[in-house]
């Protein structure tokens, strides 16, 4: 599959032909449909201090977008091969004390989808199941794929 990769530390990243992941029992198989250029990634391909300390290449980037199940793990409970799905980036461990108690947000282990996972700028991702949620096929794919950072926005405006 094609893939946009962070062959190594520096600016820059390349289109390169990698092989399509393979999936965990927990995990799912994910072909994007459409994805987003955030504020990380541009980190990332700047290689600014920010990335230089967390990005240890060769890493596929993106986290934001939308796409459609082809595969799920022998464990997955949540989704069948069809369904589309988005994820909020931050995968956290659910076995930290910060997350035995609720506060995700704060999990002493999170990994970020295209920093510390590999990402969505490829033909394919594969994701555990416990960052996806399932989203409305009518949704335009251009706004399922910025549902995280559009969330981000709306919970400020509200505060």
């Amino acid at each position: 599959m094609k893939a946009i990769i962070k062959t190594k530390a520096g600016p820059g990243a390349e289109l390169s032909e990698v092989n399509t992941p393979q999936i965990r029992p927990r995990e799912v198989l994910v072909k994007v449909k459409a994805t987003a250029i955030g504020g990380t990634n541009i980190h990332i391909y700047d290689w600014d201090p920010w990335a230089s300390a967390r990005i240890k290449p060769p890493r596929i980037l993106g986290h934001e977008f939308a796409g459609e199940v082809v595969e799920v793990g022998k464990e997955v409970t949540t989704f069948t091969v069809g369904d589309y799905v988005s994820c909020e980036t931050h995968i956290v461990c659910g076995r930290c004390f910060q997350c035995q108690i609720g506060l995700l947000n704060l999990c002493q282990n999170t990994k970020i989808v295209g920093v510390h996972i590999d990402g969505t700028f490829a033909e394919y991702v594969a994701l555990p199941e416990s960052c996806l949620w399932k989203t409305d096929p009518t949704v335009p794919l251009e706004i399922a794929a910025i549902q995280e950072p559009l969330l981000s926005l709306q919970l400020l405006q509200t505060r």
